[in-house]
């Protein structure tokens, strides 16, 4: 290598020298390797995402699922209770009206004047409605 001193040639000679065999490339990777890269993680990336998404619907159609059995089981509770209800309704078409009243309404009516003789309020008849209301919602 002959360096003459004057600094364009001395910069001439050692990219000859160093280009002899062709352009470096500092060691990094070529375009068509990182675009091989990132299409292989864009790739994984949607497959990722895809299972996600089925791996949400299952999990929504399950608690779909749940949900429904637990509305099924509501639905057999209440239609039992409605059956029951509308048993005990037939059985008082069968009772006269003395029957009826002995059993359905003096011991509720009874228990609410002797609990409005215990509190004294103010206005008995409404205490003695609420008391009623609330002994006939099973509360």
């Amino acid at each position: 290598m002959d360096a003459d001193g004057e600094k364009y040639e001395m910069f001439e000679s050692m990219r000859i020298y160093i280009e002899r065999f062709g352009r470096p490339y500092n060691y990094l990777k070529s375009v068509k390797e990182l675009n091989e890269e990132r299409e292989k993680h864009l790739i994984e990336e949607e497959k990722a995402t895809a299972a996600e998404q089925e791996a949400g619907s299952t999990k929504d159609q399950e608690a779909l699922a749940t949900q429904k059995a637990a509305l099924e089981k509501l639905f057999e509770q209440r239609l039992t209770h409605v059956k029951a209800h509308m048993a005990e309704l037939c059985d008082c078409d069968d009772l006269n009206m003395r029957q009826f009243l002995m059993k359905y309404i003096i011991p509720v009516l009874t228990e609410g004047m002797i609990d409005v003789w215990k509190h004294g309020p103010l206005d008995p008849v409404d205490y003695l409605a609420e008391y009623i209301f609330k002994r006939s919602n099973g509360t």
